[in-house]
């Protein structure tokens, strides 16, 4: 039997999923950064972490500061920034060192199967180090729905 409403329902279900799926996609892919928390030592300081859904189910970490001191001038031992991941009842773990530029900017890309850890960034005397020596300058609380 002929039903034009049930045509008319599938034609705009076929037309609306498109957008549904594009709006769903914007708020996984897409996230908005997410100010971290300076010490009080690096006030003029400012920094962003980005957590995204990158491949495979995996988060995507996106770090950006910029006007912050040279290592040196917050730790007298200090060359470089490092940053540090903790999932939730898990140690710390070196993700990599954050290197300024002449702008006083530094960046950091990394990927982590985890989708809830904190971040901490910390001027050490080498980018090899296996757990912080200093206070951190940046710190945030990262979680998102991965």
């Amino acid at each position: 039997m002929y039903r034009p409403s049930l045509i008319i329902q599938r034609v705009a279900l076929t037309a609306a999923l498109p957008l549904v799926v594009g709006v769903a996609g914007l708020h996984l892919g897409c996230a908005k950064p997410q100010t971290m928390v300076s010490a009080s030592g690096v006030p003029a300081s400012e920094g962003t972490v980005k957590a995204t859904v990158g491949d495979n189910g995996n988060t995507k970490v996106s770090i950006r500061v910029k006007h912050l001191a040279p290592p040196s001038k917050i730790a007298s031992d200090a060359v470089v920034y490092v940053v540090w991941l903790q999932p939730r009842n898990a140690a710390k773990q070196n993700i990599g060192a954050l290197v300024l530029n002449d702008n006083l900017e530094g960046s950091l890309d990394t990927m982590t199967p985890h989708n809830r850890f904190m971040i901490t960034v910390t001027p050490e005397p080498g980018g090899k180090v296996a757990e912080p020596t200093h206070e951190p300058v940046f710190t945030a609380d990262v979680e998102h729905p991965g």
